[in-house]
């Protein structure tokens, strides 16, 4: 996922539809796709960008995040073809969803890979907000867990593959759809997003539990099947290059390329 702003904010759709996110039998986020990069997703190309949602340029690790300000977790597999899911996180209402865009823009003018492009969140015929970011084909569900009110961003999905629709109720790890590379993505990957209800408003939170995320206490609903730095993208062939600058100029588009793997 690649934007700038630190806090997202969404309004309440339930002040809109009238209608509240089933809760969740089990307190907090499942892994949310089908695979487990380093183990058995295929290939060899893998990496998780961690959350930085503070902006602090720190994962909830206190190590380096997928990049200074990066509002989601970033899980890199090798092939759109592999056919990798993205999986419901927790029981909850599919609020919004968009299909149709290429699983890998062909070059940077078409309007499907424009990073200016901010993928909207429609409300009948109101644009309630935008995401920040270009997130190509995207599934957007509400939650309920432990009283608090969240949603969850699944994105750069692939086109024609998903399998929910808005108002849909669905179930923890319920498929959604394939991950891709659509939208302002270079290599396929899904962008997991949390926001927490605040107020009249969500706002972007870390996941993972460690000293140096304040967002939360962790939302994990099990210990997680990764959560290691020793499985990344091959070293970049420039020692001087950070492993921020590696990562975003391997993942996304509009930045200039470099052979990294």
């Amino acid at each position: 996922m690649f934007l700038v702003k630190l806090f997202l904010v969404f309004f309440f759709l339930s002040i809109t539809l009238g209608i509240s996110a089933a809760p969740a039998s089990e307190t907090g986020f499942s892994w949310p796709i089908s695979c487990v990069p380093g183990i058995n997703c295929t290939g060899t190309h893998f990496r998780i960008g961690y959350p930085d949602v503070s902006g602090t340029g720190l994962s909830f690790a206190c190590s380096k995040p997928g990049y200074t300000g990066h509002q989601g977790t970033d899980i890199v597999v090798s092939s759109v073809d592999q056919g990798v899911h993205a999986l419901g996180a927790a029981d909850g209402i599919v609020r919004w969803t968009a299909d149709g865009l290429y699983d890998h823009c062909p070059n940077d003018i078409e309007p499907d890979c424009d990073e200016q492009n901010k993928s909207e969140l429609i409300s009948g015929s109101d644009k309630g907000a935008t995401l920040g970011f270009n997130a190509g084909n995207f599934v957007v569900v509400e939650h309920t867990l432990d009283s608090h009110r969240y949603l969850t961003l699944y994105a750069h999905l692939r086109n024609g593959s998903l399998k929910v629709t808005p108002g849909q109720i669905i179930v923890r790890g319920q498929l959604l759809g394939d991950v891709a590379s659509s939208g302002n993505s270079q290599i396929p990957h899904l962008h997991f997003g949390v926001y927490k209800a605040e107020g009249a408003m969500y706002r972007p939170v870390d996941p993972w539990k460690g000293s140096c995320n304040p967002s939360s206490n962790g939302l994990w609903a099990a210990p997680v099947p990764y959560r290691s730095n020793d499985l990344l993208l091959a070293h970049p062939t420039n020692p001087m290059a950070g492993d921020s600058e590696v990562y975003l100029q391997t993942i996304q588009r509009t930045l200039s390329k470099k052979l990294y793997y």
